[in-house]
């Protein structure tokens, strides 16, 4: 059905009659046509303040509302504008020159307040304090004009004055421009309301014209300027009537479908799985369509039905360690999880959920990053790291043992050859395979964020930033692992290096970027080795930062750098007082990915140790930890 756009036959016909009766009044007296019509305007000024006002808990648009206090002040205006009309005697002596100055002040008002109202829409304002500064500005601009300070209008035997020629064309284009931002604000209104205000911003307007040629308050064009401000001001009642009073929940029904369109777009294309549930039953009320390519079923085979009974969930302990989490109201945030597809295989992910609420029922939505490439990947740069040690090992423990011929060591090398193409070939899957799903959940995020941001409500704002945020870091993690495979697989030039040197070096790089920090240094001069410089200094900007990441929470922080020596071999160390650690965790200190210290003023992601430990193996030497909890820690290498 077809919305209509334009006045209804029953107002149109009223509108008609009320203008009818005052022309007639006109041919008869004047003085009481010119009386009805400013009374008609004044009536309804106050009409459409009393309705707005009252109606401002309803959903209705601050636009309206602001027009409506505005118009308290415009009808207070035009009530002492038809007083002092001539020939009403209710200001003897005063001429026309004071209704002349009240109309324009009125005039004034009412076009700044149509051309400033499109700035509140989509906002909010104080209506009190928005009312008291309508009062005190219209006192201000009275008090000027009955003090003789306004400037003056009319002036007998001449007519009017420059100014009032001059601002009823500047009105005029206020008007119009008023109008333009109306329009360009169209959207946010029904479109029969956006009519109805543009034709009476359009008749304010043409009035205003008609009142720039009149040479007497009797005189036709006063006549026909008088008439129009009837129909516009009866327009605008019109509309925020209806709109305030009559049909106020049509512009919120509108924002909330436009709404609702917008986040089911974003939620049915997000990159990651996202599901709604029940808290209650936890049966599925919609899943997107990430979900559906990911696990294999269908939504119509999905809703109203429970994961339970689905079997989608591989551990269901877990599933109800979670639920009952969410029950107490708490939140989930980035838990391993592992679900079941239909054909049976699973998927690794990262499910984080919040509690919401759809009509008045507990619900929740979840979302899973499927992290199954990423956790094999991890599986796999684990499995060739103890291959490789264990084939090293090996190697050095036959040494001087056994007679090892030329084909096994040609078979040996061919293995080591073979892993580092695999290490290649799984380098170039990081890089490619797991980017490109990263960035287009990187760009979804933002999409969304950058287009929806201001209609999310504040759960799903966090929920999306925390996907852009993790995104990030994943991205960070890709880049850590890419180095830490060219490091292992690099060739090394081995010189003579002065690690006193590249210790010193190291520290002011720290103290340069954190000149805040305190922090004392401790390194002993004319340490020197053999070995790949730039892996030298990979290795102590690790041990370094290591060390000044973990005394970051102590007053007085030390880092030392030292040698001792085994046997006849000496061994590098790098000292602090900082967190420590306990050794009962020592042995993975140096696992890829594994953080003993999780805190958040600890960042990280648990390569660095790692990457020391490779370059240190690759030169032939070993590395150990010593530590205690709150002590410090002491890291020891040899080469």
């Amino acid at each position: 059905m077809t919305e209509k756009t334009t006045v209804p036959w029953p107002s149109a016909a009223m509108a008609a009659a009320i203008l009818a009766g005052l022309w007639i009044a006109s041919r008869g007296n004047y003085l009481l046509f010119h009386t009805a019509t400013e009374m008609f305007s004044v009536l309804v000024s106050g009409g459409i303040f009393v309705i707005a006002w009252n109606a401002r808990r309803f959903p209705t648009s601050p636009y309206l509302l602001f027009i409506g206090i505005a118009h308290i002040c415009v009808g207070g205006v035009d009530l002492l504008h038809a007083m002092a009309y001539k020939g009403m005697g209710v200001f003897p002596g005063s001429g026309p020159n004071l209704p002349t100055q009240l109309w324009i002040t009125a005039r004034y008002i009412q076009s700044i307040s149509l051309f400033m109202a499109p700035l509140f829409i989509g906002r909010t304002f104080r209506p009190g304090a928005t009312l008291v500064a309508y009062l005190a500005v219209t006192a201000t601009l009275i008090a000027a004009i009955f003090g003789g300070i306004f400037p003056p209008c009319f002036e007998e035997g001449t007519g009017l004055t420059p100014f009032k020629i001059g601002s009823e064309y500047f009105i005029s284009v206020i008007f119009l421009a008023a109008l333009a931002f109306l329009r360009r604000k169209r959207e946010f209104f029904d479109r029969r309301i956006v009519n109805i205000l543009s034709a009476a911003i359009v008749l304010m307007a043409m009035a205003e014209l008609a009142f720039t040629i009149y040479e007497d308050v009797y005189g036709l064009s006063n006549l026909v300027g008088h008439l129009l401000k009837v129909a516009a001001v009866f327009l605008i009642y019109k509309g925020t009537v209806e709109t305030s009073l009559t049909r106020p929940y049509d512009l919120l029904f509108r924002e909330l479908k436009e709404s609702e369109e917008k986040f089911a777009k974003a939620f049915h294309t997000a990159p990651t799985i996202m599901v709604i549930t029940s808290l209650a039953e936890g049966r599925y009320l919609e899943v997107n369509e990430t979900f559906e390519n990911t696990l294999g079923w269908q939504r119509e085979e999905v809703l109203g039905r429970a994961s339970r009974e689905m079997g989608i969930w591989v551990d269901q302990e877990q599933r109800d360690e979670i639920m009952g989490t969410l029950e107490r109201g708490e939140k989930v945030l980035n838990r391993d999880v592992t679900l079941r597809k239909k054909q049976g295989e699973t998927i690794e992910g990262l499910y984080s959920a919040v509690g919401i609420e759809l009509d008045n029922r507990k619900c929740l939505l979840g979302i899973v990053r499927d992290v199954t490439a990423r956790r094999r990947a991890e599986r796999e740069v684990k499995l060739l790291n103890a291959e490789l040690t264990q084939r090293a090992q090996m190697l050095e423990d036959t040494n001087g043992e056994l007679e090892v011929t030329v084909e096994q060591l040609e078979a040996v090398n061919q293995e080591l050859e073979a892993a580092n193409k695999e290490l290649e070939a799984f380098s170039y899957t990081v890089s490619h395979d797991l980017r490109s799903p990263l960035t287009n959940i990187n760009g979804a995020a933002q999409v969304i964020q950058e287009l929806f941001g201001q209609e999310l409500d504040p759960q799903c704002e966090r929920l999306v930033d925390i996907i852009h945020r993790e995104t990030l870091r994943m991205n960070r993690l890709i880049d850590t692992l890419l180095r830490f495979a060219h490091i292992s697989r690099g060739e090394i030039s081995p010189e003579a290096v002065d690690l006193s040197a590249l210790a010193k070096e190291v520290a002011g790089e720290l103290q340069a970027r954190h000149p805040q920090r305190q922090v004392s240094f401790a390194i002993a001069g004319n340490l020197t080795t053999h070995g790949d410089p730039r892996l030298m200094k990979i290795i102590l900007d690790n041990l370094f930062g290591n060390a000044w990441k973990y005394t970051g929470t102590q007053e007085a922080a030390h880092i030392e750098f030292g040698t001792i020596l085994q046997g006849d071999k000496p061994v590098f160390f790098v000292r602090d007082n900082g967190v420590g650690f306990n050794m009962a965790d020592a042995h993975r200190l140096f696992l890829p990915f594994q953080r003993l210290n999780t805190e958040a003023s600890f960042k990280g992601e648990g390569i660095g140790l790692a990457t020391v430990a490779r370059i240190v193996q690759r030169h032939g030497g070993r590395i150990w930890a010593e530590g205690e909890k709150g002590k410090g820690a002491t890291f020891y290498f040899s080469l």
